[in-house]
C-alpha cells in the first residue's frame, strides 16, 4: 500500500468515528427526552383517574356515524347498502329452497297426483258427441244452402254441443278447410 491510500484511510476512519460519537449522543438525548416524556405520562394519567389516554382527533372524513348527524340530513340506516333491495334477494333464495324440499319428497306422490288434476281439467272442458261436428254440418245441409250462423243453429239443435267459446267460429274454419266435403256459394254452404 502506498502512503496515499494509508492517509486516505485515516482520515475517513477519523470521521466516522466522530460521526459516530455524535449520534451516540443525540440517541442518548432522545432517550432522555422519551423517557422524561413517558413519566409526564404517567403522572397525568395518574391524575385522570387510569381514564387512559382520549383518542386523536381523526383527520380526512368523518366516519360513517358522524356523517349521519350532520345538520340537515335525515340518520342513515344500517342496512343501507347501494344497489338491489336485501328482500329481492331472499326472494330468489326462498324458491330454491322450495324446490330443494319439494324434490326430496318421494316422487311417486308428485306422479300420482299430475295425472288425476290433468285429468279433471280435460273432462270438464272436453264435450263428448256421438257425431262430429263435420258429420252434422253434412246432415244439415244435405240438399239444401245455408249460411253458418243456420247451419251453427240446426247443429245446436240435433244436439251438438261444442266445448269453445266461440262455436261459430269452430264450425266456419271447419266449413271453410273442407272445401271437398262442403261446397261455397257466397257465403251458403251445401254438402257436396
Amino acid at each position: 500500500m502506498s502512503k496515499d491510500t494509508v492517509k486516505l484511510f485515516q482520515r475517513a476512519r477519523a470521521v466516522l468515528q466522530s460521526e459516530k460519537d455524535s449520534l451516540s449522543k443525540a440517541l442518548a438525548n432522545a432517550q432522555a427526552t422519551a423517557a422524561d416524556a413517558e413519566k409526564r405520562l404517567a403522572e397525568i394519567e395518574a391524575a385522570l383517574g387510569g381514564a387512559g389516554t382520549a383518542p386523536a382527533k381523526r383527520r380526512g372524513r368523518k366516519s360513517k356515524k358522524a356523517a349521519g348527524k350532520r345538520r340537515g340530513r335525515p340518520a342513515k340506516k344500517t342496512a343501507g347498502k347501494r344497489g338491489r333491495p336485501a328482500k329481492k334477494k331472499a326472494a330468489k333464495k326462498a324458491p330454491r329452497k322450495a324446490v330443494k324440499k319439494a324434490a326430496k319428497k318421494t316422487p311417486k306422490k308428485a306422479v300420482k297426483k299430475a295425472p288425476k288434476k290433468a285429468a279433471k281439467k280435460a273432462s270438464a272442458k272436453k264435450v263428448k258427441n256421438k257425431l262430429s261436428l263435420k258429420q252434422v254440418a253434412l246432415a244439415v245441409t244435405k240438399g239444401k244452402a245455408l249460411d253458418a250462423k243456420q247451419i251453427l243453429g240446426a247443429a245446436k239443435k240435433a244436439g251438438h254441443k261444442f266445448s269453445g267459446k266461440n262455436p261459430l267460429n269452430s264450425l266456419r274454419v271447419m266449413l271453410y278447410t273442407n272445401k271437398k266435403a262442403f261446397k261455397n256459394n257466397k257465403g251458403k254452404f251445401v254438402a257436396a
